[in-house]
C-alpha cells in the first residue's frame, strides 16, 4: 500500500450554516437557447405565478407550457388558458421532496426530473431556466450524473466533497445571468435529480458541510476527470497557468480501467495540412517534419515533438476532437494513428482511478489525499470562506 498522508477535511460548525444551508441555483441547459419548454408529471403540487399573479396549481395530471416571445416576454399555457406577455414564471414546490419532469420542446430535449423549485425568464437568446434547490439535493443529482451507480460509498463521498468545494468556489461563475452553475460539464454535470441508489444520499449525508481548503484556508481547486491514463496532468498545460496545489503524479489505479486507452486514425492529409496552416512547418523538409508523424509520448509530454517548435498536445485534442491530450503518433497504411490515454483533461482527481482505490479498500480521506496532496487540514470552527 502507497504512503498516504491522511487530510484532514473540515466540517463548518453553526456560525457557517447560513452560507452551506442556502439554495443553489442552477442554469438548465442555458445553451440550448429553448423556444419552448414544458413541465409535468410533477409527484407533489406546484405554484404556478406569472409575474405576481397566482395562475394556479402544477400536480401529476397538469401541465404548463412556455413560449418565447419577442421584447423578452413569453406565453404560459395551463389547462388550455393562454397567459400573453408575461415576464416572469415561478413553480414553487409546496410539498418537500417532490420533484417535477422539465422538457424542451423547441429544440427537443428529452424529459428529465429535477427537485427544487424553478424561475423562467426570456433574457433573449432563448428561455432561461433556474433551478433553486438544497445543495444536498443539488449535490446528490451531480454525484450519480459524474459518477453513475454501482460505486462504493468511499468514492462517492470523495466525489461529493469535491463537487460541493467546487460548487462553493466557484458560486459566482454566473453570476451575471443571475444564477450560480449550470448543469453542463462546463461547470458539474448535474442532469437530473438523483434515481440510483441511496448510497449516494449516505455519501452527500455523511461527508455534510465537508469541503477541501488550501494551505492559506482557502476553498481548494478541485478539478477532475473520468481517467488520467496513469498520470494526472500540470494545470499550466491545460489552461496556461499554474493551480495552487495541482501538479502531476503518477497514478496506477486507473491504467486498466475501459477508458485508460483509446485510439484513432486521421488522414494524413488533414493532419499534415493543419499542422502546416497553423504553425507554417515547411512541408518540404522531411526532417524537420518526421517528428510530426513519429511521436513517443510516454511521460504525458504537453508538447508534440519539443518545447520550442512543438505543438501544444492540448490545441491537437481541441481541434480534432480526441478524447484526451496524452497521446503517441505513428504513420500506418491508413493515415495518421494517434494511441491514446485517459479521458478528459485529467487534471486533479482521476475518477475512474478514485474508484478503483475505493473497490480496494481505500477510504475517502485517503483517495483525496493521493490526488490532492498539497492540500491541508483546517481547525474547526474556520470562518474562511474568502477566495
Amino acid at each position: 500500500m502507497p504512503r498516504i498522508c491522511f487530510l484532514f477535511l473540515i466540517v463548518f460548525l453553526f456560525s457557517l450554516r447560513q452560507a452551506f444551508g442556502q439554495s443553489i441555483g442552477i442554469g438548465i441547459s442555458p445553451k440550448s437557447n429553448f423556444t419552448r419548454i414544458k413541465f409535468a408529471n410533477a409527484t407533489g403540487n406546484y405554484t404556478l405565478k406569472a409575474d405576481t399573479l397566482l395562475i394556479g396549481v402544477v400536480d401529476h395530471f397538469s401541465t404548463c407550457e412556455i413560449s418565447q416571445l419577442a421584447d423578452h416576454k413569453m406565453d404560459l399555457i395551463y389547462k388550455g388558458v393562454r397567459y400573453e406577455r408575461v415576464g416572469i414564471i415561478t413553480l414553487d414546490g409546496i410539498e418537500p421532496d417532490k420533484y417535477i419532469e422539465f422538457s424542451g420542446l423547441t429544440p427537443s430535449v428529452k424529459a428529465k426530473a429535477f427537485e427544487g423549485n424553478f424561475k423562467i425568464t426570456n433574457p433573449g437568446k432563448g428561455l432561461l431556466v433556474i433551478n433553486s434547490l438544497s445543495m444536498d439535493d443539488y449535490l446528490e443529482g451531480v454525484v450519480e450524473s459524474e459518477s453513475g451507480v454501482g460505486q462504493c460509498l468511499e468514492y462517492y463521498k470523495a466525489q461529493a466533497i469535491i463537487s460541493r468545494t467546487f460548487a462553493h468556489k466557484n458560486w459566482n461563475k454566473h453570476k451575471k445571468e443571475g444564477y450560480q452553475l449550470c448543469n453542463q460539464v462546463h461547470c458539474q454535470a448535474y442532469l437530473h435529480k438523483r434515481n440510483g441508489p441511496l448510497l449516494i444520499d449516505s455519501a452527500v449525508g455523511l461527508t455534510k458541510g465537508q469541503v477541501l481548503l488550501t494551505a492559506d484556508s482557502k476553498l481548494a481547486s478541485t478539478f477532475y476527470s473520468a481517467n488520467c491514463g496513469g498520470k494526472t496532468c500540470d494545470p499550466v498545460h491545460v489552461w496556461r497557468e499554474s493551480v495552487s496545489g495541482l501538479t502531476t503524479i503518477k497514478d496506477t489505479f486507473c491504467i486498466h480501467t475501459k477508458q485508460a486507452k483509446w485510439e484513432t486514425t486521421i488522414p494524413l492529409e488533414t493532419w499534415s495540412k493543419w499542422i502546416t496552416d497553423t504553425y507554417k512547418f515547411p512541408t518540404v523538409d522531411s526532417v524537420f517534419m518526421k517528428p510530426y508523424f513519429y511521436w513517443e509520448n510516454n511521460d504525458r509530454s504537453p508538447y508534440l515533438y519539443y518545447e520550442n517548435s512543438g505543438i501544444p498536445m492540448s490545441e491537437l485534442r481541441d481541434h480534432f476532437k480526441l478524447k484526451s491530450a496524452f497521446f503517441s503518433v505513428k504513420i500506418m497504411d491508413d493515415g495518421v494513428h494517434l494511441l491514446g490515454r485517459g479521458y478528459g483533461h485529467g487534471v486533479g482527481l482521476c475518477q475512474e482511478g478514485a474508484m478503483g482505490m475505493a473497490r480496494k479498500g481505500y477510504s475517502s480521506e485517503a483517495i483525496l489525499s493521493f490526488y490532492y496532496p498539497a492540500y491541508v487540514s483546517s481547525s474547526k470552527g474556520s470562518t474562511s470562506l474568502s477566495e
